[in-house]
Parts: C-alpha cells; structure tokens; sequence
C-alpha cells in the first residue's frame, strides 16, 4: 500500500481481494448432423450420423484492487498462468450403409455398420482474463487425440451379396474461449490492465458487486474417406463408392456470464470530533487552544495532513495524523490573534478516506485588546479547552512550541 505522511498526492489502495471465477458452458451439448446417403444416387452409399455431448470447463484466478484518491477505481488482474481451460466432450458417430440393387435385380436396405463414441479432450493453461489487448486474447484447445478412426467391415448382407467397407475418419476438434467484459456496479472493464470509476463512498467497507462475462464457440471437423465394394453372383466384385468427403460442423458461438461476486473492500473512515470551533474573545499576546480528536472509524488505517486556510492567527500542531481502525489521533488548534477584531479559518483535514478526502472544521475567534494596566511585557497566558486540561508553560516563543508538542504527544497517547 503507498501511504506517505509527507504528501497524498499518491495513490492508495485498500486490501487486494482474491478473485476466484468458474464456469461450465456446453459448447457441444446436443449438437446433431447427418450427411445423407453419400454418394448421391449411387446403387451403395454410406450415411454418417453424429451427435455430440458436453463442453468446458474454466477456472480463473486473480486479485482485484481499489485504488484512489482522484478516483476511485477498481480493476482485476489475473495471476500469471492460473486460468485453466478443459474440453471434456463425446461424440457419437454412427456408420450407415444404404443398398439399393434393384435396377439389378436385387435387394435394398439401410444396415448400421459401426456406433462409437469418441471422447473428446484436452486442456489449456493460460494468464487470465483474456480480454481484449492480453498477451493471449483467444484461449484455444485443439483436440486431435482420436486422430484416425479406421472402420474396416466385411461381411453378407443378403444371400450371396457380400459387402467389404473401409472408412477412415479423421476429427478435429476446436474449442475457444475468449473474455468479454466485466460488468462492475455502475461500470464496465473491456480491454487488459482497464479500470473502472466508481462513486465514491462513505463507509467502513467499499463492496463492489461483480460478474464476468465470456464467449465459447466450438467446431467439429471430420474428414471421411470410406471405400465400398460389393460382390454378388449377378455383379461380381465391384467398388461403388471411394470418395474424400471432409465435413466442418460450427457449433453456436455464445456469451455466458459467469456467477456474479461481491468484494469487499476495507476502507478508512475518518470522523473529526468537532465540525466548528469558535474561540470565543481572546486578548492580544494570549492564545485559547483547542484539542480536536481524530477518529478512524472505518476497517483500514487512516492517515493524512492537517493544515489551516485563512487568518494566520489559527495555527495546527501536529500537521500530519494516523490511527489504525478503531482508535483515534489528535490535533491541536491554537488561536493566538495580534489584532483586534473578528477573524475566521478553516481546519482542512486531508486525508486518504476516499468518501470525504476533505474536511473542514470551521474556526472562529476574536482578538481584543488587553485589560488596562496588565503588564504585557510577561509571559502569554494561555486558556486551553484541551479534555486534558494541560496549559501552555511560559518562556516565550519555544516554550509555547514545547508545551504543544508535549499537549499533542499527551494527546496521542490517549490513542
């Protein structure tokens, strides 16, 4: 976390969140085809059926983050190689063999020579969240595992009509996933390293409701090469069919939500004990203090900078302030007016609360002139409405500069 008591100028972050996303589309669920009788109009033609079951599964791991103070924002990274894509699918292929020898004087008929189910398979590791502008954009598995499923038949298939058959079958199967967007409460993150802007809150805790959108597509392609002959006493031995036919079968491509999160955000919450000051009349060469504690009443450490805009007459001590959750800083204002009349400033406290990053605390006070015959020539005499009751020893200058810090570290303690 970047905290500096020098400046706030920079960044802050509350805790990161882990970021654990997991999702199962079904990519190939009953997805059916069939080629027909292929060849057309042949006296023997063979048929391929398929009929395809399951999809993927994806997990993705990473961290959110909630950053500001010119905005806050949040953004999620994924951890380096801990997404994990896996295709776990069947296809069934049934063979189908039609016979028509009428025009020879024969039979006819449709006879099923081969059902399988070829399972389908393979994983991929990658970095998440692949959305548009990461490393890798599209994840993509490429199964060729069952790269050659050869079919070889011979047998009777009427009297005296032998049929002999070969097919090779050749698949390749393509899943890909690729990272759409996500939809954060008011905003959304499109492309890698990308955050949204969210209304800042005033709060212990900064929730950010969540889900994360992706698109699956998948595709079959199968490349068939049968081969049928046909012996019968009529015909002799005959090849009828011996042909290449390649066959790309595109499953839907859709989007799929993932199931939405909450994170939870711890954040400071400062709240100053007072919201105006008014010092009442105070002489000249006198100053009246003021004790204002300083409150963390959120879930993250608070820190930040006291300082005062307007009559220099109001001074702060210390000009820096933390405190963890649940306790409490304190800051010392010092009214010490050098002319008569009314005067005004403000108390800005800055701090890394990103709901109200400025508060001011409105002081007033103002100075009259000394009682006549009191020797001005003594030390200052101090009022102080410190809880404590401490009082501003004398000595001038130095001595006013010791007994605030002593009055502030008091204070501090009280923590």
């Amino acid at each position: 976390m970047l905290l500096s008591l020098v400046t706030l100028a920079l960044a802050y972050e509350s805790e990161p969140q882990p970021v654990l996303l997991m999702d199962d589309a079904p990519v190939f669920e009953n997805v059916e085809f069939t080629t027909g009788v292929l060849p057309s109009g042949s006296p023997v033609g063979v048929e391929f059926m398929l009929d395809s079951k399951g999809g993927t599964e994806l997990i993705m791991e990473g961290e959110a983050a909630l950053t500001w103070p010119d905005d806050v924002t949040f953004a999620a990274t994924g951890e380096e190689m801990k997404g994990y894509f896996q295709l776990d699918a069947s296809l069934d292929a049934i063979t189908q063999v039609v016979v028509d020898l009428s025009s020879y004087g024969g039979p006819s008929g449709s006879f099923e020579i081969d059902h399988r189910s070829l399972t389908m398979d393979g994983r991929k590791l990658f970095t998440p969240f692949a959305l548009e502008g990461s490393a890798e954009p599209r994840v993509e598995i490429v199964d060729t595992t069952d790269s050659t499923q050869l079919i070889n038949y011979s047998f009777e298939i009427f009297s005296g009509v032998s049929l002999d058959f070969t097919a090779d079958m050749t698949p390749t199967i393509t899943v890909g996933y690729e990272g759409v967007q996500w939809i954060v409460n008011e905003g959304l993150i499109t492309t890698e390293d990308q955050a949204v802007v969210l209304n800042p809150e005033q709060g212990a805790d900064f929730v950010v409701d969540g889900f994360f959108r992706g698109a699956y597509d998948g595709n079959i392609a199968l490349v068939f090469t049968p081969q049928v002959a046909i012996t019968a006493p009529f015909l002799g031995t005959i090849p009828l069919v011996s042909f290449e036919y390649p066959l790309s079968l595109l499953t839907d491509s859709f989007e799929q939500d993932f199931e939405g999160e909450s994170y939870t955000f711890p954040m400071p919450m400062l709240e100053p004990g007072s919201d105006a000051e008014d010092f009442g009349e105070v002489e000249l060469t006198q100053l009246r203090t003021v004790n204002i504690p300083i409150r963390n009443v959120g879930n993250l450490a608070l820190i930040g900078t006291a300082s005062i805009e307007g009559d220099g007459a109001f001074t702060v001590f210390p000009t820096q302030f933390n405190a963890i959750p649940g306790t409490e800083d304190g800051l010392v204002v010092t009214f010490a007016p050098t002319l008569v009349g009314d005067t005004s400033a403000e108390l800005v406290l800055t701090s890394n609360d990103p709901g109200y990053p400025d508060i001011r605390v409105a002081l007033t006070g103002a100075g009259v002139e000394l009682d006549e015959g009191q020797d001005v020539g003594g030390d200052p005499i101090v009022a102080s409405t410190s809880e404590c009751g401490c009082g501003v020893g004398g000595g001038g200058v130095p001595g006013l500069v010791v007994g605030l810090g002593m009055l502030a570290v008091a204070w501090r303690r009280r923590a």
